[in-house]
């Protein structure tokens, strides 16, 4: 069996950005790395105002839209992985927590501009074992399940190839397992990738092998 693993994060994709109607930003991150928020504010008639970035009701630091902007963070635990650039206006989170979630905003003037962060694991390798085996007048079904262990992954998606189809769940008959030689499972979510193929697939369900994983390494 192998097993590979795509980094969101190695193909740019780590942290994503959306603007929603109602002008905030939704943003994704991934455990481990960081992110940037970026004022909807990019017109002069901001440059050189104090600026207030927050945590939900908590203050984080007080720029100046200008250079040097002149940072003031409001408490300590926010000057070790909190750093603003651009004049004030993009604040940057590193060494992302899955505590760092939440609702972001920035003030100047009359202009303020919000987003929304969610923050989540990498997918660890998915395990394939079976769920279930019935036999009856002669013929055997059986089903496989792929999935992902642990937590803070957000919606895991799956699919299948050969037969290619989606969902954790993968049913299949005699005649199915019989033209198998591999079959590969493919585990997603918001900010990683991870597939592990398991050969002779047909011995999952007979006893001779409880389940197979892969061991697929971060992208």
């Amino acid at each position: 069996y192998q097993g590979e693993g795509i980094s969101m994060g190695a193909l740019a994709l780590s942290q994503s950005q959306t603007m929603t109607a109602s002008n905030t930003t939704e943003v994704v991150g991934t455990v481990g790395g960081s992110v940037t928020f970026h004022s909807h504010s990019t017109d002069g008639n901001t440059d050189g105002n104090a600026a207030l970035w927050e945590f939900g009701n908590e203050a984080i630091v007080t720029v100046e839209f200008k250079d040097p902007s002149n940072p003031e963070f409001h408490k300590d635990k926010f000057e070790t992985r909190f750093a603003v650039s651009e004049n004030g206006r993009a604040l940057t989170i590193s060494q992302l927590r899955m505590e760092d979630a939440g609702a972001y905003s920035v003030t100047a003037g009359d202009k303020k501009s919000t987003f929304t962060l969610q923050v989540f694991k990498e997918l660890a390798e998915p395990t394939v074992t079976c769920e279930a085996r019935n036999c009856s007048g002669g013929s055997c079904s059986s089903s496989l399940r792929c999935s992902a262990p642990g937590a803070g992954f957000g919606n895991v998606s799956y699919t299948w190839d050969q037969p290619w189809a989606e969902g954790p769940l993968l049913p299949l008959n005699k005649s199915s397992w019989d033209k198998l030689e591999s079959l590969t499972c493919t585990a997603r979510n918001p900010v990683s990738s991870r597939s592990v193929t398991i050969t002779n697939p047909g011995v999952l369900c007979t006893g001779e092998s409880r389940g197979q994983a892969g061991k697929g390494g971060v992208g």
